[in-house]
């Protein structure tokens, strides 16, 4: 496994949940994959794809984003495929004619392509050891991406006599949309691996301006050799954008279900091939997009839901360095996707979920809590929560209100009850409220009954929640437990500062410094990636990432063997890429 992963990918260990995943797959037992965006799905398929044989199918939403899986593994010599409307018939036909001669190890598909009985004739006769559901989420109605096709895809995938294993995928999936994927799919509820949605290079931002349009441009113009996506709400906001930026004498490209095919593969190629570095665009653009140098991701407006806005915010940084996700809005954001929700043809029970989906976004762009925390809570409600110290909510210097000693109280209160208890039957006990639960349980007779009952419901649901999001307290369906955290309040005295202001921010630490980086070899290595992009028509990313380039700056190998060394760099790559490389560091060094 980890000989692939060396050989193929240039990585020496897995990303947590990876190894996992895989190994399950080699098992033959169907499995669901929930890692965060940029945490290496696809290699999830791919390593064990590569290690049964046959033929691995992936199932994915996107022409584009089959486009740029293929390129990525022709980029490491691997023989994949994707069959799609995309194709002239002349080209579908090798591509079927090399799948019977067992010459492609990945085939990429749209799920409307099952709709084809030549082709569900075609999947019989093949070697097939694994089907693979990219972007699993689409098979969700509660899903933020629905697609019925996904839905109506299963069924045929099962009735393949081969025996195969089954991978569903996906970075945005609530515990409810988890459970849907599961059934559907025949996956057992051991055979779901999640890791946390953290991603300690993003920092995220909320800003409530009313000038929009002056910030972007601002941003944009400070940051101008970076990569970025600007989201805009509908095609009429994108294009004036757009015009703004031509008037500035800032290069950007748009992208939306208005343009042409050939208008936006225009737009990807230019922003995939660093001729862009901006593109402005609805939610159309994105999902296909494996980018991994975007710098910055900027909401013009508000999504709709946070499934949706954490799936594009995550398309920053997923080479591990640090990357900005800001997102801008107002109040005129929520009425437009009110009129969404209302105007849409579905039933009663998927506009009331709609709904309440639009509540949490709202209630994200206005909570004083640490932002990261906010999106951790709400994709995984019972994991241990903890301030990031990055987004603009931990770093706001503005946290005045003391709350050490009502910390003290809602601890010892915790501590003196006979059994864990949620929020609610905690705030009772709090405020000195009695009831036949709370008396049946002798809460009434214990020395902190009563002690917070000049506090509000919601000014102790809020102090609650702040000890909460602080890592004091630990959630598991609902009810609230102690962390041994708590000893740094209750005996070493630790003070706690909330509402409505955030206490002073944690010392910043990089994760990935990038201290050390020779910059100006750094900018002649992007130019030899470049070169080598136009000579062989690959995406300068399917090369060396920003990540990799950075570490030849840093360490100036002069050999195959010290290049090997370093993370991105595989057998394939070493031998075809990496000469060109070395030739520039050994030329650099020659001369300082």
């Amino acid at each position: 496994m980890e000989t692939i992963l060396s050989h193929y990918f240039g990585y020496q260990t897995f990303r947590p949940g990876q190894k996992e995943i895989i190994s399950k797959i080699l098992e033959k037992q169907n499995v669901l994959g929930v890692l965060p965006t940029g945490g290496g799905k696809s290699l999830c398929y791919q390593v064990p794809g590569l290690m049964m044989g046959g033929v691995t199918v992936v199932i994915s939403p996107l022409i584009s984003l089959m486009k740029d899986q293929v390129d990525q593994l022709k980029a490491m010599g691997i023989n994949a495929a994707y069959l799609n409307s995309s194709l002239s018939q002349k080209d579908q036909k090798a591509i079927e004619a090399e799948l019977r001669k067992g010459e492609i190890q990945f085939l990429y598909i749209a799920p409307e392509r099952f709709e084809n009985n030549q082709f569900m004739k075609l999947l019989y006769g093949l070697d097939i050891k694994l089907v693979a559901f990219d972007e699993a989420h689409c098979i969700s109605k509660w899903g933020h991406d629905f697609r019925p096709s996904y839905q109506q895809v299963i069924d045929k995938v099962m009735c393949l006599p081969q025996n195969f294993a089954v991978a569903a995928l996906t970075a945005t999936a609530t515990a409810e949309v988890q459970q849907d994927i599961m059934e559907r799919l025949h996956i057992a509820q051991g055979d779901m691996v999640k890791t946390s949605i953290k991603r300690p290079n993003l920092k995220f931002k909320v800003n409530s301006t009313y000038q929009r349009q002056k910030f972007v441009l601002e941003y944009v113009k400070e940051h101008k050799d970076k990569a970025g996506i600007i989201y805009c709400s509908t095609r009429k906001q994108v294009e004036e954008l757009q015009q703004v930026f031509e008037d500035q004498k800032i290069n950007s490209a748009i992208y939306h279900a208005g343009l042409t095919n050939k208008e936006r593969e225009a737009a990807q190629n230019d922003f995939v091939f660093d001729k862009t570095k901006v593109v402005i665009a609805t939610n159309a653009f994105g999902m296909g997009i494996d980018k991994s140098n975007v710098r910055f991701v900027i909401h013009y407006n508000m999504p709709g839901d946070l499934e949706s806005y954490y799936q594009e915010a995550g398309r920053a940084g997923r080479d591990g360095l640090e990357s900005d996700c800001i997102l801008l809005y107002s109040e005129r954001d929520i009425g437009l996707h009110q009129f969404f929700i209302a105007s849409s043809k579905a039933d009663d029970d998927y506009k009331e979920k709609m709904g309440e989906k639009l509540n949490k976004m709202i209630q994200y762009t206005k909570t004083k809590k640490c932002l990261e925390a906010t999106l951790v809570h709400y994709f995984e409600p019972n994991e241990k929560l903890e301030e990031c110290g990055r987004c603009s909510n931990c770093v706001n210097e503005n946290k005045t209100y003391d709350m050490t000693d009502e910390a003290k109280k809602i601890i010892s209160c915790i501590v003196r009850m006979r059994q864990q208890e949620t929020y609610g039957v905690i705030i009772q006990v709090l405020r000195g409220e009695t009831s036949d639960y709370v008396k049946y349980n002798q809460y009434d007779e214990l020395s902190t009954f009563g002690i917070m009952k000049s506090y509000t419901t919601s000014e102790c649901s809020h102090l609650i929640d702040e000890l909460r999001f602080k890592g004091f307290l630990n959630e598991n369906d609902e009810v609230l437990t102690c962390d041994k955290k708590v000893k740094k309040v209750l005996s070493e005295g630790l003070k706690i500062y909330t509402v409505p202001f955030k206490r002073k921010a944690k010392e910043k630490v990089n994760i990935n410094t990038i201290e050390g980086v020779d910059r100006a070899l750094f900018d002649e290595l992007v130019e030899v990636r470049k070169t080598l992009s136009e000579t062989l028509n690959i995406a300068p990313i399917s090369i060396f990432t920003d990540f990799t380039l950075e570490e030849f700056a840093k360490r100036k190998p002069e050999s195959k063997q010290e290049m090997i060394a370093i993370d991105g760099v595989g057998s394939y790559k070493l031998k075809h890429y990496c000469p060109k490389f070395i030739e520039t560091i050994h030329n650099y060094k020659a001369q300082v």
